[in-house]
């Protein structure tokens, strides 16, 4: 398929579309079709050719690399269970109020995992350094270090099992001080990671505490995994390959910006050129429904039901700070990757979960994409959702909140969640949360 790049001349442009390449690759990683190094050394040997004639590769031209993008995926996959260390094993619910000098700290939830516990907060008030200097706007700024720094400095955190924690930062976000009379104090919300200094040993953890130097102990309980019933299902499509093109074809328009520039990417040949190459190694069946004119079109909703649940979407993470939630911690029988949701909640029409999964990866741009995880989901009403990934990050371990497309009546009580990859799928269902039966 690269062949073709062969011809290429100075002062001419590339032949074909010069992201297909790379494309191809991508996909033959995400689907075993061929090794990532040897992908890899096939892709870097036409770059250097086309390099030593005076091409220059970049964002805006494809890099002829799975790197970002597939890259880790397959040595993920190698990853025995047992050596995960982000695996939630319970989950508490907060508001938890914590004292802290001159913070309002409050502790929103915590997932209990191998490595330790993962706190998610929000703190009102002055952070040190961190608030000092000129005012700006809101932005993402890392508030975790100097929280973790008073934490380590003036709040003891143990556990049921007697044993001491490290608190250190893993992501945040906040609002800095205009400096203005009267404006209301800094305010930040993140995540941190509270690590024991010992192994456990027998018992489990129950609950963490932190012991304030002045006022009494805040605990958070860490609850036993929920009962949820759970079983294997059916992936979206009968195979990876058509699982994978599916994803793929769902993007009708893109456009990639630099500094330097803007490409408007040839979508509809990029998309053609995978399913070839996925045709002719015997990956795709000719006889897929994904071929035929209706399949492809009920794929890839219409623009402006694209746009508008995007517009949506933009107001979820403001209005999930007002609903109910859960923790659940429920384990999903997949048998090719680990799968857990960790949590559901749920504000008017606008429902959520949780989900932690391994092996994760996330590729830079389109289309390079990775689809390790799908989420869709059906409520009791019999309506279908499908579930738009939100925030949340990790790699080759993560945890992303997925809201559901379209919003979920109120009439709903319960909803069966099915989780995806590309090769099996699996189902939890459970009670919607703060929806009385």
């Amino acid at each position: 398929m690269l062949a073709p790049l062969s011809q290429a001349r100075r002062g001419q442009p590339l032949p074909g579309v010069p992201f297909s390449g790379e494309a191809v690759a991508n996909a033959f990683v995400m689907l075993g079709l061929l090794p990532e190094p040897r992908a890899e050394q096939i892709l870097t040997e036409y770059r250097q050719a086309l390099e030593a004639k005076g091409f220059r590769f970049g964002v805006l031209t494809g890099e002829l690399s799975v790197r970002p993008g597939a890259h880790g995926f397959q040595d993920a996959q190698a990853t025995g269970r047992d050596q995960l260390t982000q695996v939630p094993l319970a989950v508490a619910r907060g508001p938890v109020p914590v004292p802290l000098e001159d913070l309002d700290l409050i502790f929103t939830w915590a997932t209990l995992t191998p490595r330790g516990v993962k706190l998610g907060f929000d703190v009102t008030g002055p952070l040190g350094d961190i608030t000092s200097g000129p005012p700006l706007r809101r932005g993402h700024v890392l508030p975790g270090e100097a929280l973790a720094e008073k934490i380590r400095a003036g709040m003891p955190v143990t556990d049921n099992l007697g044993r001491n924690y490290r608190v250190r930062p893993v992501r945040g976000s906040g609002t800095l001080p205009s400096g203005r009379p009267g404006h209301p104090p800094p305010r930040w919300d993140g995540e941190l990671l509270a690590e024991p200094e010992a192994p456990a040993v027998g018992e489990a953890v129950r609950w963490l505490e932190f012991t304030p130097a002045s006022g009494p102990p805040a605990r958070i309980v860490m609850s036993a995994p929920a009962q949820v019933t759970t079983g294997p299902a059916d992936p979206p499509w009968p195979t990876a390959a058509e699982g994978y093109l599916a994803a793929l074809a769902r993007v009708t328009s893109m456009s990639i910006s630099t500094n330097g520039g803007q490409a408007e990417l040839d979508t509809e040949r990029i998309v053609a050129a995978v399913a070839d190459a996925l045709l002719w190694v015997g990956a795709l069946p000719p006889d897929s429904a994904l071929l035929s004119g209706a399949a492809a079109a009920a794929s890839a909703p219409a623009g402006w039901q694209q746009e508008l649940m995007h517009l949506w979407g933009r107001r979820a993470r403001q209005r999930a700070g007002d609903g109910a939630s859960a923790g659940l911690a429920a384990g999903l029988p997949l048998r090719q990757a680990t799968a857990v949701i960790e949590g559901i909640g749920a504000h008017e029409d606008l429902v959520w979960i949780t989900l932690y999964g391994h092996p994760w990866v996330a590729g830079e741009y389109w289309p390079m994409i990775t689809p390790c995880f799908q989420v869709r989901a059906v409520d009791d009403t019999g309506a279908e959702h499908d579930g738009v990934p939100g925030s949340g990050g990790g790699s080759p371990e993560g945890s992303w909140r997925f809201w559901f497309w379209p919003p979920v009546v109120p009439e709903a009580r319960r909803i069966r969640v099915i989780v995806s990859t590309l090769r099996e799928a699996a189902w939890a269902e459970t009670d919607i949360p703060g929806r009385i039966a």
